[in-house]
């Protein structure tokens, strides 16, 4: 009996082993399994939090607004966006955990915007107006925002530092103190998209006009239109690396130059730059501003742009970066915007992003305004101080609209304010800022 126990014990053994063996791998794995759903859990976490943030700094944006429009139906449409994006923001809180009470609890208050909101957007829809009562509470709504987004600021620049607050705070670690902020007696929230200048998206169309009747190029011509473009004695090696389709058909390339390797596409018709971005480490500023935008107006003009004019730039690590427009009888068109990018340490172009311009860039047949400058400037808030104005063609709602530009302040903040040529209508208004960094539209 004794020697049949002894026997069965490898087999026992082996089976134990295995168990054990079986038992690793799973404990194993469901450590893999939690560990990959707190990492889930973070990243949902984070991405509620960065939307909720856009959400938060569009209705800051978007209430500065509603003190600068002269338009009753504009002011309804910013109301809107308001509640809507109010829905918005309480859909990622309610991904967040609960613990999170000093921003949660903060920003309860979107439900509260939201109803307000509508409301106000009601009572404008059936004739009435904006009161001066409604004023402060605006007033108090946009105050309220600016408190809140420097607190999201405080969290937002952990989360860059590679900390993870949010999970922290999930797991019971509490966060940095906040603030106290009463938020119980009203508010409001939107998402607005932030923009390097007014119009930079275009509008948006697949068909590059700019491009219609040009013939095909070869794979060797687009190389030699590279060179050229780039300037033959800054390229040191170029070479093709594919070919692609979106937008359009282009032959994709990349070189180097001084500053770093830059990607190129060149469209298979007619040869034109769609873009060219460099791949680099930060630069050391040595150039100012206002030399590099003259430089990057020259560089256009060689190439065949045309007539052209700088409008908002921005500058980061070294690199600083200008939208142009053309401009036709004197008129700035927005849709063709074209991107240029150059370094501030050596002065030179490294980067180019053209797509709205080979969208959209036709010879206009600009109608003529029905509307004088000042029978557009009747149509503005009186409240405003008006700094200058000027026509220009602006992309809206997929179509094109011939407006006036107003340059405008407000309690010390700038403003454009564009009014339809043609109807008179309040068409658009983008807060202005600026700092060390460049110039924002918003």
């Amino acid at each position: 009996m004794f020697k049949k126990r002894i026997a069965r014990w490898p087999a026992a053994v082996a089976m134990l082993s295995a168990l054990l063996v079986m038992l690793s791998l799973y404990t194993a794995a469901q450590a893999e399994k939690l560990n990959a759903l707190s990492e889930s859990a973070q990243a949902a976490y984070e991405r509620a939090f960065y939307e909720t943030a856009e959400l938060m700094s569009g209705i800051e944006n978007n209430l500065d607004k509603l003190f600068v429009t002269g338009s009753s139906a504009r002011a309804q449409d910013l109301l809107g966006e308001i509640s809507r994006a109010a829905t918005a923001a309480q859909n990622n809180l309610d991904v967040l955990p609960a613990s999170l009470s000093a921003i949660s609890e903060s920003l309860k208050f979107v439900n509260q915007a939201g109803d307000y909101a509508a409301a106000l957007a009601s009572r404008l829809s059936e004739g009435g107006r904006i009161a001066e009562d409604d004023r402060e509470t605006l007033r108090a709504l946009r105050d309220t925002c600016t408190s809140l987004n420097a607190l999201i600021d405080e969290v937002i620049a952990r989360l860059e530092r590679g900390e993870h607050p949010l999970s922290a705070a999930a797991a019971g670690s509490p966060l940095p103190d906040l603030g106290n902020i009463d938020l119980n007696d009203a508010s409001v929230e939107y998402p607005v998209l932030l923009y390097d200048g007014p119009f930079s998206d275009g509008r948006g169309e697949s068909v590059l006009r700019a491009l219609e009747g040009q013939s095909e190029i070869t794979a060797d011509e687009a190389k030699q239109a590279a060179r050229r473009f780039i300037g033959e004695d800054r390229v040191s090696a170029l070479w093709l690396t594919g070919e692609g389709d979106v937008p359009a058909p282009c032959y994709e390339m990349s070189a180097y130059v001084d500053e770093g390797l830059v990607s190129l596409a060149v469209t298979k018709r007619g040869g034109q730059i769609l873009f060219m971005m460099i791949d680099a480490a930060p630069a050391e500023p040595i150039f100012d501003a206002s030399r590099l935008i003259a430089d990057a107006t020259r560089f256009l003009s060689e190439r065949g742009y045309g007539d052209m004019a700088a409008s908002y730039w921005t500058e980061w690590d070294g690199f600083l970066t200008v939208n142009f427009v053309p401009v036709q009888d004197g008129v700035p068109l927005y849709p063709d915007l074209v991107k240029v990018e150059l370094s501030m340490e050596t002065g030179e172009v490294v980067g180019l992003e053209a797509l709205n311009y080979l969208t959209n860039h036709v010879q206009r047949a600009l109608d003529r305004p029905k509307l004088s400058e000042g029978e557009a400037r009747e149509r503005l808030n009186p409240s405003l101080d008006v700094a200058g104005a000027r026509l220009c063609v602006i992309p809206l709602e997929q179509t094109e609209k011939l407006a006036y530009e107003f340059s405008a302040s407000l309690e010390d903040t700038h403003y454009l304010v564009y009014i339809d040529a043609l109807t008179g209508d309040e068409l658009v208004i983008y807060r202005l800022i600026e700092d060390e960094n460049g110039q924002l539209a918003m």
